[in-house]
């Protein structure tokens, strides 16, 4: 405790018991905290509804290799003859179609990154992400495991085309054993999380950043699921809202394929690759 921070009182505990002994402690005390407590709700609710007029105006990236990779890529036709599209403005789209039950897990690609931002919950036990542990193929198995768990709640993953190449092959555990899900496979043809940090760290000398992929949605009906490839921003939220009404209404896994540019948004950590500082003089020369 006060590890990383400096703390005027540590407490080690359950957070539920710690936090009903407290509530206890302070039920019949005066707080100063309460004289301000309308004025920071409407802070709050200031901040939240500037946070969402930004993201309806944030599009696309705005950094130069993004701007460089939107323009190539509207020269570029999928193979469905369609469009690439803005991760942004689909997962915007997605936002709007999740039910209000849902579970939805998280890979640890580029734009899963940006799409922590784009999901609202209702209810605990919703939102499931890797986090530091960046173990890449996490949000397909993970999603299965909730689903399971709670069979009766809309359980969706979030995976980058890179991450999904991890996991796909557990689109057959869904169909042998009937645990009927919903992923969304952001298909930019690349390892976005590691092209961003080529971007930030080494000037875009790229390695192995790259992806060369069939479709998946066809992979996934080759598996006995069902496959939806989508690269029409209108078509976004009624095949997310198609691959629910499978789920839910007929006991079936649907690969939702979305084809999207190749530019990227924020990294996880902006200091991912940075060099480490020294505090003490016997490790200063190390590099």
């Amino acid at each position: 405790l006060g590890l990383v921070k400096k703390i005027s009182v540590g407490i080690c505990g359950d957070a539920k018991a710690a936090a009903i002994a407290l509530t206890q402690r302070l039920a019949n005390r005066a707080l100063e905290c309460d004289a301000t407590k309308a004025q920071r709700a409407e802070k709050v609710a200031a901040e939240k509804a500037a946070w969402e007029r930004e993201l309806d105006e944030w599009t696309h990236e705005r950094d130069p290799f993004s701007l460089d990779m939107i323009e190539e890529n509207a020269k570029e036709k999928t193979f469905n003859g369609g469009h690439y599209l803005h991760p942004r403005q689909v997962l915007r789209e997605l936002e709007k179609a999740m039910p209000p039950d849902v579970m939805v897990s998280t890979d640890i690609g580029n734009i899963n990154s940006v799409a922590n931002s784009y999901l609202r919950f209702e209810k605990p036990r919703s939102f499931f992400a890797a986090m530091s542990f960046g173990n890449c193929g996490y949000a397909f198995p993970t999603i299965i495991g909730a689903k399971v768990a709670a069979p009766h709640r809309p359980a969706v993953s979030y995976a980058g085309d890179g991450a999904w190449g991890m996991s796909l092959m557990e689109t057959m555990t869904c169909v042998r054993h009937n645990i009927p899900v919903t992923a969304v496979v952001f298909h930019n043809r690349q390892w976005g999380a590691e092209k961003k940090n080529q971007v930030d760290f080494y000037n875009r000398r790229f390695v192995a950043g790259e992806l060369d992929n069939q479709s998946f949605a066809e992979i996934a009906r080759a598996m006995g699921a069902e496959g939806i490839t989508v690269d029409r921003l209108e078509d976004v939220g009624p095949a997310l809202k198609r691959a629910i009404d499978l789920q839910m209404n007929h006991g079936k896994t649907c690969i939702l394929e979305i084809m999207c540019t190749r530019e990227l948004g924020d990294p996880f950590r902006r200091d991912a690759l940075s060099k480490p500082v020294r505090f003490l003089d016997k490790y200063k020369d190390y590099v």
